[in-house]
């Protein structure tokens, strides 16, 4: 007598259950993939987003490595 697999019940009913989520998660993954990857360096630096949080990650590093402000400078590339 063959035995009875639960995996194949159990993976059919979590798909049914959570492709929308899945899907949604690819779509939105992608447009904020493709938006963050278009930007120009002069567009991220015209941005306050990005100056505030450069100005973070600076700090941040700075204080990682013992430095003093001005030592370096962040530069982002498209």
């Amino acid at each position: 007598m063959r035995k009875f697999d639960p995996w194949p019940v159990f993976f059919k009913r979590e798909w049914n259950r959570c492709w929308p989520f899945l899907v949604g998660f690819g779509v939105t993954a992608t447009i904020v993939t493709k938006m963050s990857l278009s930007l120009t360096e002069e567009e991220a630096a015209k941005s306050p987003f990005v100056q505030r949080h450069r100005k973070s990650l600076v700090r941040r590093k700075e204080r990682k490595n013992g430095r003093e402000k001005g030592n370096e400078r962040m530069v982002w590339r498209a």
